[in-house]
């Protein structure tokens, strides 16, 4: 359609001013009505924000990735502060964690808002996830963009179940054991994972590594990504009224600054404690929350269960923009695929909910 300033409509489907159009500020030049224009806003270009979104896209659901992206910038900060005070040796990690909780500066803050973001932001991808599924936003032509977002969530998976491994106490020690059960089990794709990968160095600091380097620089390149193709394909919403990206980002940055306010409370409120040293040949603790899903299907189907699970999520995530092919583009309308989503959603809840209540068991023979 053409905009009311009779504009050509833009790659986002919203109209955009005629070339040579517009205002002197949106061109970069200045003119008479740069007077409501800032020298800052001039010198930093910040009038590339004001393209047009979606006026849907203020609201708080379409704020769920931006808030997932704020709280992965909190992540990565306070893991480089971690960094600096930890010792990826198992003869010196659980110390060193102690020394972070009880002599580094606000290092006992830092780590329990760390792992305090750590569970929001499972919360938000997952909440994000949900959303994009039910708004049916993965079909032509945003396929590349949900698939950008699931392997993002897989990534945050691995970063949540390496992380618990550093700890190095009691529950981190039997999370480093599942890592060499799971890598047994899957063979030469596993190998990385198992103490004959090479003698040289030990499987907690090629964890380390994995934690603080290559899943990191893996999500951030996905994540631009998934921004490039929000920006060029436009965001999935009811386009009939229209604001500007600037709007959609200040009030974003209020709802970041507000979660971290809370995250900073909660991290002094309720910090995140240590076990005692590890002791070899026993298995009493139960995983990180976010992970109980997975200890329950343990339960079930023995250490088998931490390989099939995820997995089985994740290639039902992947293949969805295959399976849902109906001609019906509106939310909510998927069909059987709806109602095989749910049937995992189901199954998931369920069997967190066992993790949770039901008792700790030994899965790999400690």
């Amino acid at each position: 359609m053409r905009g009311e300033e009779g504009g050509e409509p833009a790659a986002n489907g919203l109209s955009r001013p005629r070339e040579g159009g517009g205002s002197a500020a949106a061109s970069g030049q200045e003119g008479p009505g740069d007077s409501g224009v800032g020298p800052l806003t001039r010198r930093l270009g910040l009038v590339a924000l004001d393209y047009p979104i979606p006026r849907a896209a203020n609201r708080w659901t379409y704020m769920l990735g931006g808030l997932t992206a704020s709280l992965i910038l909190v992540l990565i900060l306070t893991g480089l502060y971690l960094a600096q005070f930890y010792n990826p040796n198992p003869l010196g990690a659980h110390d060193s964690v102690l020394y972070i909780n009880t002599r580094a500066p606000l290092g006992h803050w830092v780590r329990s808002l760390h792992y305090w973001a750590a569970g929001a932001v499972t919360v938000t991808v997952a909440a994000h996830l949900c959303y994009v599924f039910w708004r049916r936003s993965y079909r032509e032509p945003r396929e590349v963009t949900w698939w950008a977002g699931v392997g993002m969530a897989g990534f945050l998976f691995l970063l949540i179940v390496t992380g618990t491994a550093l700890r190095y106490d009691q529950e981190g020690f039997e999370a480093l054991a599942h890592f060499v059960a799971g890598g047994e089990l899957s063979g030469a794709l596993g190998r990385f994972f198992t103490e004959a990968f090479t003698p040289s160095t030990p499987l907690l600091a090629r964890v380390f590594g994995l934690h603080i380097a290559v899943l990191p620089l893996a999500l951030l390149a996905l994540m631009g990504l998934h921004f490039w193709l929000i920006r060029h394909l436009g965001i999935h919403a009811d386009r009939s009224r229209s604001s500007v990206f600037r709007t959609h980002l200040v009030r974003l940055t209020g709802a970041s600054l507000v979660a971290f306010a809370a995250l900073g409370f909660l991290a002094a409120a309720f910090p995140e404690g240590l076990g005692y040293p590890p002791v070899a040949g026993v298995e009493i603790t139960k995983p990180y929350w976010p992970v109980l899903w997975v200890y329950g299907l343990e339960n079930l189907l023995g250490v088998w269960g931490m390989v099939i699970g995820p997995v089985a999520l994740f290639l039902f995530l992947v293949a969805v923009p295959f399976l849902d092919r109906g001609a019906d583009d509106a939310p909510g309308r998927h069909g059987w695929v709806g109602w095989l989503a749910l049937a995992f959603g189901a199954a998931t809840a369920a069997l967190w909910l066992y993790g949770v209540f039901g008792r700790a068991q030994q899965h790999i023979g400690m």
